[in-house]
């Protein structure tokens, strides 16, 4: 818990052509989580007796590959790589299939050894990595617009709309989607649900969206020119089958001002009202939203608050949530995730603002200065990464012998800023042993099979592997 007396209930401060300063809304009344005395992080490789498999479905039993069309794929001969420390790899990789997008936005394993690639426009391919061989498959139909519109307040287009990350889960495989609704003018998350059959089957896949996020933020208030919507989406996907329920992130869609300075061109009194936005627990937006019976009537709630840009997100063999989440100028974080915690943004980080610099006195408001402020309420991170790292998808490495034996049972993380891949061991006394995986390539997506394969997409449309 973070507290800091005065950050809350601060008095006016007036600066020549700036609006008197305002408190920050209070943190969200959330349930607190119920906190065993068995969910310390020292124990995480250990299988809670809740924690449910995720397996494959009926359709992968009986699927016939031959029935696609198959394409060389072309996977380089693999060459050794040491990891910071000294442990061997093998790294092998590939330009990613053809597609009219200029990026694959995410990854996902279908059934054991085929894993399924899609562009942000909806694109998909199989892939086999054993056979080196691709087929092209469905494409889908994203709920919104993937071009930017004239209105100034909003400003991303490209690959940060349209499909975000995949995930199959039985006989049905999930995508979030970030929609840019140009008839209504606002933006929101989406999560579309498609037969894996449908996918591997047909020329093109109609998918029934199951979540939509609430509300739909409006980019047309006048202020929004001067602090744009963009990026900051979140959108990643993970399923625990314990409970039947898909976790979705969704991210603060950069609102609040990503600058000091922005805060004051926008006014203070309008970066209020995007932190109360941000802040309503029952908004989702800076959030975890829990997906129940995602298969059949799904059901939404929020699950958590207080985040900024989770691009990561998994359950692990503890049957516990970890989420990884990016800082301003630093401060990218791992959180174990607990139903009706709060983790402080954007009151509080551990990065840098952008321009504090630029401010060495009085800000126009306390509550901008967010550095380290320990505020009531609001979890800190379990690991944080300054300078930023920009952490992107998360998983748990197999224990099974037959991977790379030093990593069994840690967490990996993939990174885009840092061209990387970080893993993180929990020894038992809980502290943290990390080692590191230099790749040179923006890593967009990230799955692990069984046996212990790393599979990842890159920014720059290549799919590698790294295995033992």
């Amino acid at each position: 818990m973070r507290v800091l007396p005065g950050i809350l209930g601060v008095g006016s401060l007036l600066l020549a052509g700036c609006q008197s300063p305002v408190d920050p809304p209070a943190p969200p009344e959330l349930a607190p989580a119920e906190v065993s005395s068995d969910t310390a992080t020292d124990d995480e490789p250990a299988a809670a007796e809740g924690f449910v498999p995720v397996a494959p479905g009926q359709f992968c039993a009986q699927f016939d590959p031959s029935a696609l069309e198959w394409f060389d794929w072309g996977a380089s001969e693999a060459r050794e790589e040491l990891t910071d420390n000294g442990t061997s790899v093998q790294l092998t990789g590939a330009a990613l299939p053809p597609a009219s997008a200029d990026r694959y936005n995410t990854i996902a394993e279908v059934c054991p050894g085929f894993f399924l690639a899609t562009t942000f426009e909806g694109e998909t391919a199989l892939i086999s990595i054993d056979e080196d061989r691709f087929a092209t498959t469905a494409t889908l139909q994203p709920a919104g617009s993937l071009d930017n519109p004239s209105d100034p307040g909003v400003n991303g287009g490209g690959p940060i709309w349209g499909f975000r990350d995949s995930l199959a889960v039985g006989d049905d495989v999930f995508f979030s989607d970030g929609v840019l609704d140009v008839d209504a003018k606002c933006v929101s998350v989406a999560v579309h649900r498609v037969s894996l059959d449908t996918v591997l089957t047909s020329s093109s896949a109609p998918s029934e969206i199951v979540y939509r996020s609430e509300p739909c933020v409006s980019y047309t208030d006048d202020y929004r020119a001067n602090a744009p919507i963009r990026t900051h989406l979140g959108a990643a996907l993970t399923y625990r089958a314990s409970v039947d329920e898909l976790y979705l992130t969704i991210g603060d869609f950069h609102l609040g001002s990503s600058t000091i300075g922005q805060a004051e061109a926008a006014g203070i009194d309008n970066v209020e009202r995007d932190y109360e936005l941000l802040r309503d627990p029952e908004a989702a937006i800076s959030a975890v939203v829990a997906i129940a019976n995602p298969a059949g009537e799904p059901e939404s709630r929020i699950f958590a608050k207080g985040l900024r840009n989770s691009l990561g997100i998994t359950v692990v063999r503890s049957d516990r949530l970890w989420l990884t989440d990016h800082g301003p100028q630093g401060g990218d974080e791992l959180n174990l995730i607990e139903e009706g915690l709060d983790y402080g943004w954007p009151l509080t980080s551990e990065g840098q603002p952008y321009d504090r610099s630029n401010y060495p006195g009085a800000l126009p408001a306390p509550w901008l200065d967010i550095y380290q402020a320990e505020v009531e309420g609001t979890e800190g991170p379990f690991r944080s990464w300054s300078p930023a790292i920009a952490p992107t998808a998360i998983v748990q490495y197999p224990e099974n012998g037959s991977g790379i034996a030093s990593w069994d049972g840690g967490l990996v993380i993939s990174s885009l800023r840092g061209q990387a891949l970080f893993h993180l061991f929990l020894e038992g006394d809980g502290a943290v042993v990390e080692d590191r995986l230099d790749l040179g390539e923006r890593i967009r997506d990230m799955v692990v099979t069984s046996d212990g394969q790393l599979v990842l997409i890159t920014d720059s449309s290549l799919l590698l592997v790294v295995s033992p």
